[in-house]
């Protein structure tokens, strides 16, 4: 094997319902390529999420926290 390629695994439980079903998908894939476009996809989307939102303020007396991208406003009472 070539020293420029890094290897990661995933692991699937065949007892479980949810990994059976990716199991399923990716049955007659190019598992390598597939992973690597879903990977391309989510930078890309990530890219636009932060490109595309403006800052978040708070009103007076709240503050604003950001999880995965989505604003919270927390009430101070």
């Amino acid at each position: 094997m070539s020293k420029n390629k890094v290897i990661k695994s995933v692991s699937f439980n065949v007892t479980n319902e949810e990994d059976r079903l990716y199991l399923e998908r990716i049955e007659n894939v190019n598992f390598s390529g597939y992973v690597k476009r879903l990977i391309e996809k989510d930078i890309r989307q990530r890219k636009v999420i932060k490109s595309d939102r403006a800052p978040v303020e708070a009103p007076a007396g709240h503050n604003a926290i950001m999880t995965k991208g989505t604003p919270l406003i927390l009430k101070t009472e």
